[in-house]
C-alpha cells in the first residue's frame, strides 16, 4: 500500500481542466455536423475545437443554471436528427414486449408520456437490435400500473461503452448551438398547444426540432455548475434524493423568446420517474472516453462507485433498511457512503482534499470518523469526524500529534467516545508495538473531549462493550484480555482484525493460509482466501471461503448479527467490490462496485427507545417511496411537520401548489402549517383532511381549504394512487385505521427518525413550517397558458360534480368539530379574464362562476364555512412582482395574501 498523504485541511476545488489563471486558447465557434453515413437518421458531430457553453451568467438564469461553464469534448458522437417517434417506439416495444403505452399524437410525432427510465430501456433495446453493447445496466425494474418504468435498481451508466444512449447536456448544447433558432419551431405562437410531426422544422445543420415541439430528456442528472472548464462532462454523479434530470429545448406552450440553450428544466421538476405529455427524447451514439462527473461542491471525478444491492437486499440481510455503508473510493480518494433508508440507493461521495482511511459510522448513523493513516503503515495520522451527508459538513479534527483507525464506542452509561491508536504500524515486534498506545476520547455535541490513555499497545481492532478486551492484527493477532497481552494463531501472520460488538468477544480476521486456518478449513488456501472467526478463547470457529476468482480484504464486523463486510479482490489485485458476508450460511451479497474500493463500514441502526415494540420501524413514518419526485418528497416532510405540530397547530392551509406557494406560516399570528403541495388536487386534499387533520389536530381553529374549480375534474385516484398508495408510511397508517383510536407510544419519534430533512430541503424551505422561496417572474404575459380544453366531456362533468358533492359532504361532516373552514380561491393571471377559461388547467368561466356562487351559498347554511375569493376573476390587484407564473404567487405575493388571511382570521376570532 502507498504511504498516506500528509493530513491537510480541505481546500476549495480547483479547475477541473485548467488552472484558474490559464488563458484559454481561441477555439472555433461551432462544431462540425454532417450526415452519419453509417447510422440511419443520425448526424455525426465533431467538436472541431468548439466548446459547449452550459449555463448562463444572465440575470434571468435560475440558480441551477448559473454560472456559465465551458465543456470540452474530446470525441466525436452521433445524435439523432429528430426525437424518437411513436412509431419507432412502438415497433421496438413489439420486439421487446414492453407493457408501456406511450402517448402519441400520431405515429410520426415524438413519443411522450414516458419516463427517463423508459427512454434508457429503449436505448438499450435499440443497441441490442442493432448489434451494440448496452450502455445501461441494472438489476431490477419497477413499473407502475400503466406499464411505465418508474425505477431501475442498481442503474449504472457505462460511458465507455459504444452503444445507443441519451445525449449528455453538453452534447445536446454543442449540437444545438450550430444553428439555434427558436423562431423556426413549434411553439406557443403556431402550435395551438398540439405536438406536431417530427422534422416539420429542420435547422441549417440538419437537426429537427431541437427547439420547440417537445422538451427532450438528456442523460445527465441535474447538478450545479462552476466557472471553469470540464472535459467530457456528464452531469452530477447521482440523482440524489430528488433524482432530477436535465431537459433541454422547448415545447409547444412556450414562446420562442422563452427558449434558450441554457435552460435545464421545466416549470415543474423533472425526475427520472416523471411522466409528462410534452417531454420526449432523442438518441445519441458513441463512447465517452474520459467521462467526468461533477458534484454539487464543484469537484470533478471520473471513478464513481455503482450500487449493486437494493434496500430490499439489505433488509433481507440484516432485517431492516435502517443501514448505511461508508467506504473509501481509492480511485477518487474520497469518502463515500450509501444510505439504504432512502429507497433510491446511490453512492454519494464527499469530495475534498483530505486523505480518508478506515471510516467508522457513529452509533446514531449521523456522523463518520476517519483517519489519514492506514493499518500496517508506520507514521503520523490525523483523526477527523464529520457529518455523514453529501457535503461532509461539521468537520472537526482531534488535536493530538497522531491518531489512527478510529472506532466509535458507547460505554455502559451511554456515553459516546472514540477509541484510537497513536500509530498503526505493523505489530510484529513487541518492543515497538508496546511503545505505542490505545486511547479513548469522549465525543459529544460535535466536539472532542480530553483523550485518555487506556493501555500500552496499539490495539486498533476494537474494544469490547465491557472494556476488558481489545484486539489488533497487523501482522500478528494480538489480544488484550484484562490488561494481559496474548498472541493467537501461533504467531502466524494475520491482519484486518475486528472485535465483535455484540458481547460474544469473537474476533474476525484474515490470514495468509496459516496452519491453524488450514487445519480448521480442512484444505489449503491462499492469502486472504478465508474469512476467519475466533471465539473468545482464540479457537477458530468459522472459515468462510472467498468467491471463486476473489480473495478478501479489509474485513470488519457489520453493525448487526452474524454479518461481516469486506472488499473483494480479483486476481489482478484490484479491490473492485465491497460485499457483505453472512457467516451463518457463508453467502456473499455484493454491495457496491468500482475500480478500487477500501475500508468498508456497514452500520445498522438499533431499534430506538420508542416505548413500543409493535411499530414496524421500516414502515411507520416512511412517507416516501422510490418513485417519488421532489414534490412528493416535500409532502413527506410536511407529514413530519404535521405529526410534530398536531397538538399545537391552530391553522392548517391545505391544497395544491397554489396553497404551497401562497401561505407563509411564519407571518401568521397563530401557530400554522402550510400543508399544500404540488399535485394536491381536491381528492388528495380531502384524503389528508379526513384521515389526518380532523382526527389528530386537536387544537385546530381554522382549516384553509383550497377551492380551485379547474382542479376539481381530476379522477378520484389520479394523484392519490401515486402519492398515498405507494409509500409504506401511508399504507401503514391506512392499515391501522389512520390511528383514529389513538397513536401508539413513540409513533411521533419514529416519524421524526424516518422523515429527515436534508441540505437540499433546507435550501428550499425558509423555515421548518414549509414556506418555499418563490422568485417573481410575473403572470406570464398576455397569452396565459391553458393546459386543457374548457369544454369538458360528460365523464369529466361527472367527476367535477362528484368533487363538489364530496367537498360539500366534508363541510357538513365537520359542522360540530370546533374549527372553521375558509374556502380560499387563489389568484391567477388577470389575463384569463380575456379568455373563455377560468384558469391554467381549463374550465369554463361560466362554470367557475356557478361553482363559487354555490360555495358562497353554503356559508349561509354552515356557519363554520366562509368563502374567500382572492382571485375575483382577475380583478385581484396582485401585480406581476407578486407572481411566479400563470397561477402561482411569488414570495411578495405570498406575503400579501398571508397578511390578508391573518387579518381575516383575527377578525373571526373576535
Amino acid at each position: 500500500m502507498e504511504e498516506p498523504q500528509e493530513a491537510q485541511e480541505p481546500q476549495e476545488p480547483q479547475d477541473a481542466e485548467t488552472p484558474a489563471d490559464t488563458v484559454l486558447p481561441e477555439v472555433p465557434a461551432f462544431a462540425l455536423v454532417e450526415v452519419d453515413s453509417v447510422h440511419s437518421e443520425m448526424m455525426r458531430v465533431s467538436p472541431n475545437g468548439a466548446m459547449a457553453i452550459l449555463g448562463s451568467d444572465g440575470p434571468l438564469a435560475k440558480a441551477n443554471e448559473k454560472p456559465r461553464m465551458r465543456v470540452k469534448l474530446d470525441y466525436d458522437f452521433s445524435l439523432g436528427e429528430h426525437e424518437v417517434t411513436c412509431l419507432e417506439f412502438k415497433r421496438l416495444s413489439d420486439v421487446e414486449y414492453w407493457s408501456v403505452e406511450p402517448v402519441c399524437e400520431s405515429d410520426s410525432a415524438p413519443v411522450v408520456g414516458i419516463s427517463f427510465y423508459d427512454a434508457i430501456l429503449y436505448a438499450n433495446a435499440y443497441s441490442r437490435v442493432n448489434g451494440y453493447d448496452t450502455v445501461y445496466t441494472y438489476f431490477k425494474q419497477l413499473n407502475d400500473a400503466n406499464g411505465n418504468c418508474t425505477y431501475l435498481e442498481g442503474l449504472t451508466f457505462h460511458p465507455e461503452v459504444n452503444g445507443y444512449r441519451l445525449p449528455t447536456e453538453a452534447e445536446w448544447v454543442l449540437a444545438a448551438s450550430v444553428a439555434w433558432d427558436p423562431s423556426q419551431s413549434w411553439n406557443a405562437t403556431n402550435a395551438e398547444l398540439k405536438i406536431h410531426e417530427v422534422c416539420s422544422f429542420r435547422d441549417s445543420a440538419g437537426f429537427c426540432d431541437l427547439a420547440g415541439n417537445v422538451l427532450e430528456l438528456t442523460n445527465d442528472w441535474l447538478g450545479t455548475f462552476r466557472d471553469t472548464t470540464v472535459v467530457d462532462y456528464v452531469g452530477a454523479p447521482v440523482g440524489g434524493v430528488l433524482r432530477e434530470k436535465v431537459v433541454k429545448g422547448g415545447m409547444v406552450a412556450q414562446q420562442p423568446s422563452d427558449m434558450n440553450l441554457y435552460s435545464r428544466g421545466d416549470v415543474y421538476a423533472v425526475t427520472a420517474s416523471s411522466i409528462a405529455g410534452y417531454i420526449g427524447f432523442r438518441l445519441a451514439l458513441g463512447a465517452i472516453p474520459h467521462a467526468t462527473w461533477m458534484d454539487n461542491r464543484g469537484y470533478a471525478s471520473d471513478g464513481q462507485a455503482s450500487v449493486r444491492a437494493s434496500s430490499a437486499d439489505i433488509r433481507r440481510l440484516v432485517g431492516t433498511v435502517r443501514a448505511k455503508l461508508a467506504f473509501r473510493n481509492d480511485r477518487t480518494g474520497n469518502l463515500a457512503f450509501v444510505d439504504y433508508r432512502e429507497g433510491v440507493v446511490n453512492a454519494v461521495e464527499i469530495s475534498d482534499t483530505l486523505p480518508v482511511y478506515h471510516p467508522d459510522i457513529s452509533p446514531d448513523g449521523m456522523k463518520v470518523a476517519f483517519c489519514t493513516g492506514i493499518e500496517g503503515v508506520k507514521g503520523g495520522s490525523a483523526l477527523y469526524v464529520r457529518n455523514l451527508d453529501a457535503d461532509g459538513s461539521g468537520l472537526v479534527k482531534l488535536d493530538v500529534e497522531s491518531a489512527a483507525i478510529p472506532r466509535w464506542y458507547v460505554d455502559g452509561r451511554g456515553d459516546t467516545s472514540i477509541i484510537y491508536v497513536d500509530d498503526a504500524g505493523d505489530n510484529s515486534g513487541d518492543a515497538e508495538f508496546f511503545s505505542r498506545a490505545t486511547w479513548k476520547v469522549p465525543f459529544s455535541a460535535g466536539k472532542f473531549g480530553k483523550p485518555k490513555k487506556l493501555f500500552d499497545g496499539a490495539y486498533h481492532g476494537g474494544l469490547s462493550p465491557d472494556g476488558r478486551r481489545a484486539v489488533s492484527g497487523a501482522k500478528r493477532l494480538h489480544v488484550n484480555v484484562d490488561g494481559r497481552d496474548e498472541v493467537w494463531l501461533g504467531g502466524a501472520q494475520a491482519c484486518n482484525a475486528s472485535l465483535s460488538g455484540d458481547g460474544t468477544d469473537r474476533t474476525l480476521f484474515l490470514d495468509f493460509g496459516s496452519e491453524p486456518g488450514r487445519k480448521f478449513a480442512g484444505t489449503k488456501y491462499g492469502v486472504h482466501e478465508r474469512l476467519l472467526v475466533a471465539d473468545s478463547g482464540g479457537r477458530i470457529v468459522a472459515a468462510v471461503p472467498a468467491p471463486s476468482g476473489y480473495s478478501f480484504d479489509h474485513s470488519e464486523w457489520a453493525g448487526w448479527g452474524n454479518v461481516a463486510v469486506v472488499t473483494l479482490v480479483n486476481a489482478g489485485g484490484a479491490h473492485g467490490k465491497i460485499a457483505a458476508v453472512n457467516l451463518d450460511d457463508s453467502s456473499v451479497v455484493e454491495l457496491v462496485e468500482a475500480e478500487e474500493l477500501w475500508h468498508p463500514c456497514l452500520w445498522v441502526m438499533a431499534n430506538p427507545a420508542t416505548g413500543s415494540n409493535s411499530l414496524d420501524l421500516d414502515s411507520a413514518g416512511v412517507y416516501r417511496d422510490i418513485v417519488y419526485g421532489p414534490d412528493e418528497r416535500a409532502m413527506s416532510l410536511k407529514m413530519r411537520m404535521f405529526w410534530d405540530m398536531k397538538d399545537s397547530v391552530e391553522m392548517i392551509a391545505i391544497g395544491s401548489s397554489r396553497t404551497e406557494r401562497a401561505v407563509d406560516p411564519s407571518r401568521m399570528s397563530m401557530r400554522s402549517l402550510n400543508f399544500g403541495y404540488v399535485g394536491g388536487d381536491m381528492w388528495a386534499t380531502l384524503y389528508l383532511a379526513d384521515n389526518y387533520v380532523v382526527p389528530h389536530a386537536s387544537h385546530l381553529k381554522y382549516l384553509v381549504f383550497e377551492i380551485s374549480p379547474d382542479l376539481m375534474k381530476n379522477a378520484r385516484y389520479f394523484r392519490m394512487t401515486s402519492v398515498y398508495n405507494q409509500a409504506p408510511g401511508f399504507i401503514y397508517d391506512m392499515n391501522h385505521g389512520f390511528w383514529k383510536d389513538g397513536l401508539p407510544q413513540g409513533f411521533v419519534s419514529v416519524v421524526d427518525e424516518n422523515v429527515r430533512y436534508t441540505a437540499a430541503d433546507s435550501a428550499d424551505y425558509v423555515n421548518t413550517r414549509g414556506m418555499l422561496k418563490i422568485e417573481a417572474h410575473g403572470w406570464g404575459g398576455e397569452n396565459p397558458e391553458i393546459l386543457r380544453d374548457t369544454v369538458m366531456p360528460d365523464y369529466l362533468n361527472e367527476l367535477f360534480a362528484s368533487s363538489v358533492d364530496s367537498v360539500t359532504a366534508f363541510i357538513d361532516s365537520t359542522a360540530d368539530k370546533g374549527f372553521k373552514i375558509i374556502g380560499l380561491v387563489y389568484p391567477q393571471s388577470p389575463e384569463y379574464a380575456n379568455t373563455g377559461a377560468f384558469g391554467r388547467h381549463g374550465i369554463k368561466r361560466s362554470l367557475a362562476m356557478e361553482t363559487f356562487a354555490y360555495f358562497d351559498s353554503l356559508s349561509r347554511v354552515y356557519p363554520h364555512f366562509v368563502l374567500v375569493d382572492e382571485n375575483q376573476f382577475g380583478l385581484h390587484g396582485y401585480t406581476d412582482s407578486m407572481a411566479n407564473d400563470f397561477d402561482h404567487l411569488s414570495t411578495a405575493g405570498a406575503e400579501r395574501l398571508t397578511d390578508r388571511l391573518d387579518s381575516l382570521l383575527k377578525a373571526l376570532d373576535r
